[in-house]
């Protein structure tokens, strides 16, 4: 069967694909994988920092997303069903790889979003904006990720985290205070 491409936010055109992949069908499953990858990859190295460990997880979310599809019940979006996947993977890892796990020389140099075009002095507020995120706990820099960079609300994030809404917004509201003082630190207006 022929897929066409689906503009990424169209969650119903998830569903479809997801039902696909669950009875077999490949091809739907590799285009929810182009779909889905960059964000996913890219909010897992934020939490991880580590490029390798990142594409390692990421293809442990979608052998996981596989397995599951044909149990997916639709209570959520796809692409918050894959987040929380993704989320829980992270937060394993980070628990079983806590002494070892210290902030070293392999987090890109480079903000994942760059851009040619942008401004000697935005990349730097960029750069800084990395540095202060990346002073955050994972949890802290998690809540910031999935509201500012993937868009998602208070309700989808808490279950993405597996935590109660009240625990989200004190969350929120934590890393909104210390990244602005990191910032600040860093001369980030």
């Amino acid at each position: 069967m022929a897929i066409s491409p689906l503009p990424v936010d169209d969650s119903s055109a998830d569903v479809e694909l997801l039902a696909l992949s669950s009875r077999g069908d490949a091809d739907a499953f590799e285009l929810l994988y182009q779909r889905h990858n960059r964000a996913l990859y890219n909010y897992l190295l934020r939490l991880i920092h580590r490029p390798t460990v990142a594409e390692e997880l990421l293809q442990e979310v979608f052998l996981a997303a596989w397995k599951a599809a044909a149990k997916f019940r639709g209570e959520a979006k796809v692409k918050n069903w894959l987040f929380r996947i993704a989320h829980h993977r992270a937060v394993s890892w980070l628990r079983r790889n806590r002494e070892e796990f210290t902030l070293d020389d392999e987090i890109p140099n480079e903000p994942v979003t760059s851009q040619a075009e942008r401004s000697v002095e935005d990349s730097w507020r960029i750069e800084q904006l990395h540095i202060a995120l990346d002073k955050l706990s994972p949890t802290h820099r998690a809540v910031l990720e999935l509201a500012f960079f993937h868009e998602m609300n208070y309700a989808e994030i808490a279950k993405i985290m597996g935590c109660p809404i009240g625990t989200v917004k004190s969350r929120m509201s934590y890393a909104r205070r210390n990244l602005s003082a990191h910032l600040k630190k860093l001369g980030v207006e």
